[in-house]
């Protein structure tokens, strides 16, 4: 390496550039499909669903008791809430919104992680309205200060006192994800009805039984529950997801695709090398001849050169890794994965165990084939002061064009294949909504049940929340919804709806709907078409005849062809009080709430001022930055009331970011490592053409002598180039038709086959073929035939 630096320098760079995107990607996925999770017997973790007509939903209290009644595989089982709630806190300073769960005392129990102060609640309080709480340690450091003397302490929580801290949560503990509070679930979850569905289950299945045993013993009791319970659980089943799918199941793939990108990156890398060790070691034949002259074994040569591999690939990882660092600190900063703090993305130890693999892997690889080729020479050629820098022959040329070709292929195929992502995530951007989000920011209340205690408090806080934020400066228009469409909200079972005329068993045949309170602005603020009848007005109240604006799909399900104005229909038939049938003043057009790939589903939509909620999205189309935004909603609504929280800021489009973000972590990896590999491409192309013309310097002054020009002294060196390139492009364009067809069998939104990108990425690297080999054509076109000639 001292001796050689510039030599060194190369390897260190290139294979350090695989190396640190191979480790970047490796630390994405050890931290969420490797790293063990911070639970006693991770594996035997689940979470258990109810499932009806293919739509997850949850549990009730009553089927929670069922499953662990009548299925020996449970070890325990406990339930919570599925999406988190708030808890209005008002200290010293401004109020705060502590994240909640509601859940059963034995939760941390079933997952196998003791509280670091304190015990849980007695579990008759799961089943009477006793305010229990946990703190997570986040809150008791902050809040608390650490304090030992909180346990026992009451505080006061939605304006409500009473709430006794029964204990603390260990340091490492974040279930499901940022969760700041753990409240008794008594009061919330009804006993004594099945139909009351608000908990997901969480259990840990008795060694030695499996999830699929689970599973199987679920399809049995979920069909035995159906046929006793058919009212309630007609065609209901139960569905059991590990703990590692519910974390990182739809990421799943996408790493997979990455991680195999990045290999592809090293190989290419590796290829460089391997041109680079080939050039170096056909200048060291003399050097090996004499070694074996001297008595050295071809084994010994062999466990010499690799061992000379093997060190610049360990300084290469030692450029890497700090590389790799860098990288990742950007990409999750940039990406903004909301993981539980225990999945951290870094580079740890595992990671650098992986990183140490790859490095012996690339030494294998890049030095196995040149040292095969010098220790098969002949030492009586060796020994010739003529072979000394002599090309190695026809096979090693032909490796040399071999390598390039593989180069080229690969990164075809890379750069084919960060375009059908790209393609995809921007189709995905631009498909239609069926709402407008740009210029649109939110926020989130959870009014304290406490002091708004009934539906006509909720009513009045609102109204005149939107009244004091219409007039704030900057505010072009403010509305709200309780499930806003595309921020994956996970909400209690969905329900079905009965038009007038239906008896409850027709209806429940209907399909689910998606329910929404929201206000009469609301359709006008996101763009909301309306097809027939009207929107909600401020007259639609509590004082006035229950009404509903229903989207097309719905309507059309229903009525089919005939006018739905005018019609009434109610929501939820089945529950143990029904709502009052609603008259359709409105049709409005299809937005697509759950997914942004996903079909429009049927809404149902009711005005707040009617059915208030506590829990509400405050939307608005604004100019105003979103800390501008903040500041002047916090303003006009502390104005209301100076105790009530406001939380939860972001922009619209950012939440829908979030839905997809492992499109983009895909994307943008994709497109950072394509890069990287057109780099190392454009690099070993280089490297190989100006050593193919050195080599042939003697042929090339013999053609100038003999009268050829310097144009086809060029044209003879492009055309090797070409045919070259054309045989890599070939091969690339085969395997990204592979890779194409594959992402779309792994990932749902990839596009299969995009023309654009299977042109653009062979003509990007025809021509960074022809330019890489454009300097070594015209040195070619400049030997001197004299002094060639005078050589001989």
């Amino acid at each position: 390496m001292r001796r050689q630096p510039a030599f060194a320098a190369a390897v260190i760079l290139t294979l350090g550039l695989g190396i640190a995107a191979n480790t970047a990607i490796f630390s994405f996925v050890d931290a969420l499909l490797i790293h063990p999770f911070p639970f006693r017997d991770p594996d035997q973790l689940v979470q258990i669903r109810s499932m009806r007509g293919g739509t997850l939903g949850m549990l009730s209290m009553r089927e929670v008791l069922d499953l662990k009644e009548r299925i020996p595989e449970l070890e325990s089982i406990a339930a919570h809430t599925s999406s988190e709630g708030g808890y209005n806190y008002s200290g010293d300073g401004p109020p705060q919104e502590w994240k909640t769960i509601l859940t059963t005392g034995n939760l941390f129990e079933v997952l196998g992680v003791p509280l670091q102060l304190g015990n849980k609640w007695p579990d008759h309080d799961d089943r009477e309205r006793d305010y229990r709480v946990i703190l997570s340690h986040e809150v008791w450091n902050d809040t608390f200060g650490s304090r030992h003397d909180v346990i026992g302490k009451k505080i006061t929580l939605d304006h409500a006192a009473g709430y006794q801290i029964d204990g603390v949560a260990a340091r490492t503990f974040d279930y499901p994800h940022g969760i700041q509070i753990y409240r008794s679930l008594g009061g919330f979850a009804q006993f004594d009805q099945r139909s009351y569905r608000n908990v997901v289950g969480i259990a840990r299945i008795r060694r030695p039984y499996t999830i699929q045993n689970l599973q199987a013993r679920l399809d049995a009791v979920g069909h035995m529950l159906s046929v006793e319970y058919p009212q309630t659980n007609g065609a209901l089943s139960f569905r059991a997801v590990s703990f590692r799918e519910l974390y990182s199941g739809d990421v799943k793939p996408y790493l997979i695709v990455l991680q195999g990108a990045v290999g592809f990156v090293l190989l290419i890398a590796c290829a460089n090398v391997v041109n680079l060790q080939l050039s170096r070691t056909l200048g060291r034949s003399r050097e090996m001849s004499v070694r074996v002259a001297l008595g050295a074994s071809r084994s010994v040569l062999m466990a010499q050169l690799l061992t000379e591999s093997a060190i610049l690939s360990f300084a290469a990882a030692l450029f890497g890794i700090p590389l790799a660092f860098w990288w990742v600190k950007i990409l999750r900063d940039t990406i903004g994965v909301g993981l539980p703090s225990w999945m951290t993305i870094g580079v740890d130890g595992g990671v650098l165990l992986f990183t140490v693999g790859i490095s012996l892997i690339s030494a294998l690889i890049s030095g196995v084939v040149p040292a095969l080729i010098l220790s098969r020479r002949s030492v009586i050629n060796g020994l010739k002061e003529g072979d000394r820098g002599a090309s190695g022959g026809k096979l090693t040329l032909r490796l040399r064009n071999g390598v390039v070709v593989l180069e080229i292929a690969v990164a075809v195929i890379l750069l084919a294949g960060a375009g059908l992502l790209i393609r995809s995530f921007v189709e995905l951007q631009n498909r239609d909504k069926g709402f407008q989000s740009n210029s649109i920011s939110t926020f989130r209340v959870a009014l304290g049940w406490k002091r708004y205690i009934d539906q006509a408090s909720i009513s009045r806080y609102y109204a005149r929340a939107l009244q004091e934020l219409s007039r704030a400066p900057g505010l072009e228009s403010v509305g709200l919804s309780t499930t806003p469409p595309l921020l994956k909200q996970d909400v209690s079972e969905p329900h079905t709806v009965q038009a007038e005329g239906q008896s409850v068993q027709e209806a429940l045949q209907n399909p689910y709907v998606s329910s929404q309170n929201v206000s009469e602005n609301y359709f006008r603020l996101l763009g909301i078409p309306l097809h027939s009848g009207r929107y909600f007005s401020e007259s639609d109240n509590i004082d006035s005849e229950p009404v509903v604006i229903v989207s097309a799909r719905l309507a059309k399900r229903l009525w089919d062809s005939k006018d739905p104005v005018g019609r009434r229909i109610r929501y939820d038939p089945s529950a143990t009080k029904p709502g009052a049938f609603r008259r359709v003043i409105g049709v409005v057009g299809d937005i697509r709430n759950g997914e942004l790939d996903g079909e429009p589903e049927l809404d149902f939509y009711v005005p707040y001022r009617q059915e208030a909620d506590g829990n509400q999205y405050i939307v608005a189309k604004t100019r105003l930055s979103l800390s501008e935004f903040r500041t002047t909603a916090e303003r006009a609504l502390y104005s209301i009331d100076p105790e009530q929280s406001i939380f939860d800021f972001a922009t619209y489009d950012e939440r829908i970011l979030e839905t997809v973000w492992q499109l983009r972590l895909s994307r943008t990896l994709l497109v950072l490592f394509s890069g990287v590999a057109l780099l190392l491409a454009s690099i070993g192309i280089y490297g190989v053409m100006s050593y193919i013309v050195g080599q042939r310097q003697r042929e090339m002054g013999i053609r100038i002598a003999l009268g050829a020009s310097p144009g086809s002294i060029q044209r003879l060196v492009l055309k090797h180039a070409s045919i070259v390139g054309a045989c890599g492009l070939v091969i690339g364009i085969i395997g990204a038709v592979v890779l194409g067809r594959t992402l779309k069998h792994v990932l749902h939104d990839a596009t299969g086959v995009d023309p654009l990108a299977f042109i653009a990425a062979p003509a990007m690297l025809f021509a960074v073929t022809v330019a890489a080999s454009a300097l070594p054509a015209w040195r070619a076109s400049r030997v001197d035939p004299a002094i060639t000639l005078r050589a001989e």
